[in-house]
């Protein structure tokens, strides 16, 4: 053994300066380690080779038989251990995972032979992991593959914190705009207010990493999470997949359908659809100046009224005879020029709205993904990657929003909501990332991306009168008789919404270009070191105006921001710290008015009789240093405890930084010609700064893992809207400084990865939270000023309490040995995700009450469920597959809608269990049973797929 050895000794410095220069991923990638063994002596083996084989890139074991090998993409691996003398040994069934160290021993046993046998052996994989010094998940491929999901909020609504309650998603109590949401290193979000885009295609997503709790110093501008994805490479081999989806015509929501005669729920208004109604009632509608029809100034005739009518309240789509259909496709592989690889995805998903509309009688969704992959020497990598999305879709599309229907018109009869505008939308990103390996230890990355938001709400195509027909008037049709009563059985709300111009229109093109580098050592089998950096500079274009408050806004803005980070990750047996220090920092890039009473020198310079001269200076840079720290203590191989404690900061959105100006006629205007301001961005506010703390243990039992965390979030410096009252009387908004909040919750789950035929999961989250006011007072007034303005009452302290969340899911895969009936039922899966939300006594929303007597309404409960064939042809591999959304077609009861009826309705409502709704509201007009429900009925959704 010690001639081995000692043979092993001299060849080690060459085999290091042989080793492969091949760890040429993307910094997301993980690590593999380990030590490697004399199996009948143990002692360490140097000079291995091991080698990851997919990838055919590895390292060598050093004088202590500890080898790493460095930024693995996430996947599935084999990995392969050899030297002359001994058995090689494989150990397949590999997983790795983004940031992540993943620990593979060898024992290697000896051999005659001068080429060693070759012993191939599943690995085993760790269900707990000892590095994990935070709340993350990871959602690999094949459970995306498994999940009855088809939009990436649905897997994401799947994990405990994290919501998708009615249309919203949350993490830990806190909106997307708080989550740094991340496309191959790139910031996937709106530049201007930090929205997200999360239609990427699925069959894009090669993992899919979720931190929830504390996360490194390498992540910033967010403060309640990471959302980590981790795109598809192409490979050697050609691949193709396809999946199509159908659901037949349905009625999308509760109660009676919107086209249903029998009702006088019809929304065409049929009495205005006919010329004698116009004749008969002239002073139930108005010209476009907004004078009735009965007065002698009227410029229209009843036969001008009704033909305008006609022309511009198109009648709605029957939503309720059209289908919902998707396709998505993907293909990865080869280029004709070698080292060159591809992987691109696109999807198209078309649907009804679900309370429809006349101008656009179908929701239509364009996504789309690619990747190059580029190795021109074994030690460089580039990468670009790309996404798209565009969305021709508007209000009410996907979900029933009560208020929004109450206030915006399903209670009217019109269909033709021209104040709206006509919205377009889309998303585009681009990266190319350039890795450089220095040393089988050291490597770095430089990045440059690029992410564009277009937005813009326009007229309607064809409306020849368009934006320059004047202020948009209501008409209140239906809702008043001549004398100004109610009408009978008619609708008291707001009717029309105007056919005689727009309340809004606006075009934003917002940009960030982002330049970031990393560096990545391992300077030892026990310290990893990662630095870094990036720069953004952003170009937001933006055009707003408004005939609703007569505001425009018409800039373009240059803001800028950047970090330096340092972290380093620890690694002993028991004890793993990833300890980091980030400093950010931010500039709006503009300047800012000094005086607020009078922030264009309007009023004084009148009463001077001189020309404005505002007081300005440039804009302050805004930065902090936020410490990070992580611990993980591994108590045994299936037991883990781990804390983190984090600073976290982020800017306001650059949205509130704007400016919009008052055009309309009011007191500063009666004394000079000129501009006030409307809204007046704050571009001294500071940054929204949370501390997090978190503390958690799971453990390992028989192949369950168990898992308990309790979190805490102390969020400081949120800012709302604030009013100003000016010099002269007037008044303008602007943003401040004004909230704090405090989150804490409680989560509890237990998860099985899937193996031997099944897995699942099941989740319980509680939490609460506490928001107060602090700072700025909601009014501000000049000094000594006479003006007397009431203060909102100072509410304290509010504490919200959330309902717990129970989500429970479960896969099964049967056997392919199943051949009962030429094998039908093998290769089925079936998989299902349940969600119940509990609602809690101490929120008014989830109790009725009657008199002195509180009731409590039902829990909120869902599933999803999915069942899919796949088969074997040749090389293909072709499947079908159903999926039922709200399967079991729960009902989530809206108890606020009862709250103002009759008490005689509102005990009928309680003792029918939540049931019988009321016929009629209080002011006659019929129920909006339409929204008697807070989500959406059963959806049964048809499925073909084809792949090789």
């Amino acid at each position: 053994m010690s001639n081995k050895y000692s043979l092993f000794k001299n060849l080690l410095k060459i085999i290091f300066c042989f080793q492969l220069f091949t760890n040429i991923v993307m910094a997301s990638g993980g690590k593999i380690a380990g030590k490697i063994i004399d199996a009948s002596s143990g002692e360490p083996l140097p000079g291995v080779n091991v080698v990851v084989v997919e990838l055919a890139t590895g390292g060598a074991t050093d004088i202590d038989g500890d080898y790493f090998i460095l930024n693995i993409p996430p996947g599935i691996y084999s990995i392969k251990a050899s030297i002359i003398g001994y058995k090689s040994v494989t150990k397949t069934n590999v997983e790795v995972k983004t940031n992540h160290t993943t620990n593979i021993n060898f024992e290697l046993d000896e051999t005659v032979l001068q080429i060693g046998e070759d012993i191939v052996v599943i690995a085993e994989r760790p269900l707990v992991e000892r590095d994990q010094t935070s709340t993350r998940h990871f959602v690999s491929v094949e459970e995306i593959s498994t999940r009855p999901a088809t939009q990436l909020s649905q897997i994401l609504q799947t994990l405990p914190g994290i919501d998708n309650y009615q249309g919203q998603l949350t993490v830990r109590r806190s909106s997307l705009d708080q989550v740094a949401f991340l496309i191959d290193g790139m910031r996937a979000s709106n530049p201007l207010n930090y929205s997200p885009y999360t239609n990427i295609n699925l069959s894009s997503i090669q993992e899919l990493e979720i931190i929830t709790g504390g996360f490194n110093a390498e992540y910033g501008q967010a403060q309640s999470g990471v959302f980590n994805i981790v795109s598809k490479d192409g490979s050697d081999n050609i691949t193709f997949s396809s999946e199509f989806r159908y659901t037949p015509p349905r009625k999308p929501h509760w109660g009676t359908a919107l086209y249903d005669y029998s009702t006088d729920r019809y929304w065409e208004n049929a009495h205005a659809r006919h010329l004698q109604w116009w004749i008969d009632n002239p002073n139930q509608w108005v010209d476009p100046n907004g004078t009735p029809g009965n007065d002698p100034n009227s410029m229209w005739t009843p036969d001008q009224a009704y033909q305008y009518y006609m022309d511009t309240h198109q009648p709605l789509t029957d939503y309720t005879n059209e289908d919902t259909y998707q396709s998505e496709l993907s293909l990865g592989g080869p280029l004709p020029i070698d080292n060159l690889y591809f992987f691109v995805t696109g999807k198209q998903r078309s649907m009804p709205p679900v309370t429809g509309n006349s101008y656009r009688k179908r929701g239509t969704w364009y996504d789309a993904t690619a990747k190059l992959t580029y190795r021109p020497t074994s030690s460089i990598k580039l990468n670009f990657s790309a996404f798209y999305g565009q969305a021709n879709i508007i209000s009410g599309m996907e979900y029933v929003f009560t208020d929004w229907i109450s206030a915006n018109g399903i209670q009217s009869k019109y269909a033709y909501y021209d104040f709206i505008g006509y919205p377009e939308n889309s998303n585009d990103g681009q990266t190319l990332q350039f890795t450089h390996v220095l040393s089988p230890n050291t490597f770095y990355t430089l990045q440059l991306s690029r992410v564009f938001r277009y937005q813009s709400q326009s007229t309607f195509p064809g409306d020849e009168d368009g934006w320059a027909l004047g202020v948009p008037v209501f008409d209140y049709l239906r809702a008043v008789d001549e004398f100004g009563f109610s009408i009978p059985e008619g609708n008291n709300n707001l009717f029309g919404l105007h056919s005689s111009g727009y309340y809004y229109r606006g075009e934003d093109k917002n940009s960030e270009y982002t330049l970031s580098g990393d560096y990545i050592s391992q300077i030892n089998k026990n310290f990893q070191l990662k630095a870094g950096a990036d720069f953004s500079y952003y170009i937001l274009d933006r055009f707003q105006e408004s005939k609703a408050y007569s505001a425009t806004e018409d800039e373009i803005y240059h803001p800028y921001e950047g970090n330096l980070y340092v972290q380093s990750k620890l690694e002993f047996e028991g004890l793993i710290m990833n300890i980091g220090l980030r400093y950010d920092f931010y500039n709006p890039n503009d300047k800012k008015y000094l005086d607020p009473f009078d922030p264009f020198d309007l009023y004084l310079a009148f009463l001077e009789g001189r020309a404005p001269n505002p007081r300005t200076e440039p804009t302050s840079t805004y930065n902090q240093l936020s410490p990070r720290i992580g611990i993980s203590h591994p108590i045994s191989e299936n037991t883990v405890l781990h804390f983190s404690y984090g600073h976290f900061f982020q800017r306001a959105h650059f949205g509130t930084y704007g400016e919009g100006r008052d055009e309309v006629p009011g007191l500063l205007n009666t004394y000079v010609a000129g501009q006030v301001p409307f809204v007046l961005g704050n571009r001294d506010l500071k940054p929204r700064k949370t501390v997090a703390y978190e503390i958690g243990f799971e453990h390992n039992i028989a192949g369950i893992v168990a898992d308990v965390t309790a979190f805490y979030k102390d969020n400081t410096n949120n800012v709302k809207q604030i009013r100003i009252i000016t010099e002269s009387g007037g008044s303008y908004f602007t943003s401040g400084n004004s909230d704090y909040s405090d989150d804490k919750g409680v989560e509890i789950s237990l998860r099985k990865p899937l193996s031997d035929n099944w897995g699942g999961y099941l989740n319980y989250t509680w939490s609460t939270g506490i928001y107060g006011r602090s700072g700025d007072p909601d009014i501000i007034v000049p000094p000594g000023s006479e003006v007397q303005i009431g203060q909102p009452a100072n509410i304290g302290d509010v504490i919200y309490y959330d309902p717990a969340r129970l989500k429970f899911g479960i896969t099964y895969l049967s056997p392919k040995s199943l051949t009962f009936l030429g094998g039908i039922f093998s290769d089925i899966q079936f998989s299902m995700d349940y969600r119940v939300f509990y609602p809690n006594e101490k929120d008014p929303g989830h109790v009725f009450t009657i008199g002195t007597q509180s009731y409590i309404r039902p829990p909120d409960v869902t599933a999803d469920i999915r069942i899919r064939k796949e088969f074997t042809l040749g090389p293909f591999k072709p499947a079908i597959f159903l999926e039922v959304l709200n399967a079991f077609n729960n009902k989530w009861v809206d108890v606020n809608v009862v709250k103002s009826s009759s008490a005689e309705n509102r005990v009928k409502f309680v003792n029918s269990g939540f049931t019988e709704f009321p016929a009629k509201s209080n002011s006659g007009a019929p129920f909006p049973d339409l929204t008697s429900y807070r989500n959406l009925p059963r959806q049964i959704i048809f499925g073909f797929g084809l792949g090789f």
